[in-house]
């Protein structure tokens, strides 16, 4: 008896049988003794060369005047899903791709047994050495372990080739065509190296020594659904950041412009969502109940750029302060795709990269600074202390944005950063030029940052960090 052990250490078998396509999601099971066999070439030819070529050909050839019986692991089918590029000029041009595998546990084993079989005791040193160097079959992910068996296997075969007294499943298996069999041109060796390249060029329809042949495997071999398993609950999305992406991006002193064209591409993005009908856009993105009055709860979107050292915005956070996102706004979210900017410059790609509940992506601190000039809401009026005004203006501010008022409030001669508040646009559409100031707040407790208050608070302007 002749028999080779194998383990695979990732717990998992990549290999797509001879004749169906890798996107048809169908891995080989059992490992077919044609790929075996090339396998063992190939270990020769790369790692123990110094092995005589008649060594290798009468252990090779052996191995093809039988065909094995198998004992195989419990499994079960599964596959990943890659889209991958094209090399097409749009890089969002991908194709879809499908790895399917097999997956087991790490400890079982796999035994692939000549019963009838003997080999010399040379020819089983070369195969041992054979295949102690051999790391993977299949796919290069594919780790496996391999070994020659002194031991008989000690459970009956679970995999055979097809007869009228074995019940299960039937499946056809590529084996290599023994030599006594072969008569094509070439040596038998030559033949079980036909490559892809000679099989289009000779306009073949499968290679000279493979020879489908039907065994039966055990009907529980492989399974196709997974244990079910208890289904956690989702957690609420409240918050959600889209990842910027330009060769220009936008300054940060475009804060307001960027806020306001994500609001009109996500109402857009809803509206398609919901059929073409305008009056079904969710209030959380027009900032307006279902009658057309403006929300007074601050209870829609906060739409926040967010900026990077050098000045410009690579990122923004979209908050929903009161209520989740719905699966159809979310969709919606992940609509915006690009920004137009202005004087020629690129468009802008977005992409949703990360989503959670409203304070998993923030920070808490108990002192923060503008980040972007604050807008206050209402006008200063002439006989007013101006500064007791602004301070006023916060403290009534993070009243009506549900924030703990701060216990100082101290104002800077400039923002920080790279450039002065009068920079920053101040006003959306038809309203006048508002002026805007920089602030640094302290708190009694940590606050979540960042978050915005003032005039256009919902677009990005007052934001503290």
């Amino acid at each position: 008896m002749t028999t080779i052990r194998l383990t695979f250490p990732a717990g998992r078998y990549h290999a797509t049988p001879w004749g169906r396509h890798v996107n048809e999601g169908v891995p080989e099971w059992p490992p077919s003794p044609y790929r075996i066999l090339r396998a063992l070439y190939d270990v020769w030819c790369r790692k123990c060369s110094d092995l005589s070529a008649e060594a290798i050909r009468d252990v090779l050839e052996t191995l093809a005047t039988a065909h094995p019986h198998f004992l195989l692991p419990r499994a079960t089918a599964s596959h990943t899903r890659s889209y991958l590029s094209s090399n097409a000029t749009d890089p969002t041009d991908k194709n879809l791709v499908f790895d399917s595998f097999l997956a087991f546990d790490r400890a079982g084993v796999c035994y692939i047994s000549w019963p009838d079989l003997e080999l010399k005791p040379a020819s089983r040193e070369v195969l041992g050495r054979l295949l102690s160097n051999l790391n993977y079959l299949g796919r290069s992910e594919s780790w496996v372990e391999a070994t020659l068996s002194d031991k008989p296997v000690e459970r009956s075969f679970n995999c055979e080739v097809a007869a009228e007294d074995i019940e299960g499943e039937l499946t056809r298996v590529a084996c290599a065509m023994p030599p006594a069999e072969y008569g094509g041109n070439g040596a038998w060796m030559d033949a079980l190296t036909y490559s892809t390249n000679t099989l289009l060029k000779e306009r073949a329809s499968a290679p000279p020594l493979l020879r489908q042949v039907s065994y039966t495997r055990a009907p529980d071999a492989i399974d196709t659904d997974p244990p079910h398993r208890a289904i956690r609950k989702s957690q609420p999305i409240q918050a959600v950041v889209l990842s910027l992406d330009a060769t220009v991006l936008p300054l940060v002193t475009t804060t307001l412009e960027v806020a306001e064209q994500i609001r009109t591409r996500l109402m857009g993005a809803h509206k398609r969502t919901m059929g073409g009908d305008g009056s079904l856009v969710s209030p959380l993105f027009s900032g307006k109940s279902p009658d057309g009055a403006k929300r007074l709860d601050h209870g829609h979107v906060y739409i926040l750029p967010l900026g990077n050292r050098d000045g410009r915005i690579d990122r923004v956070r979209i908050v929903s302060p009161l209520l989740p996102f719905t699966d159809d706004e979310l969709d919606a979210v992940r609509g915006v795709r690009e920004l137009w900017q202005r004087d020629d410059r690129p468009k802008v790609r977005c992409v949703l990269t990360w989503q959670g509940a409203k304070d998993a992506s923030s920070d808490t601190k108990a002192v923060v600074q503008s980040a972007t000039p604050f807008v206050p809401p209402r006008h200063w009026r002439k006989g007013r202390d101006f500064g007791e005004f602004l301070r006023g203006e916060i403290r009534r501010e993070c009243r009506n944005h549900g924030i703990e008022e701060p216990t100082e409030i101290e104002l800077l001669e400039a923002m920080p950063g790279l450039f002065h508040e009068v920079e920053y646009r101040r006003n959306r559409k038809s309203d006048p030029v508002r002026p805007g100031y920089a602030m640094r707040l302290t708190f009694a407790q940590p606050v979540q940052t960042p978050f915005s208050l003032g005039y256009a608070a919902h677009f990005g302007l007052g934001q503290f960090r």
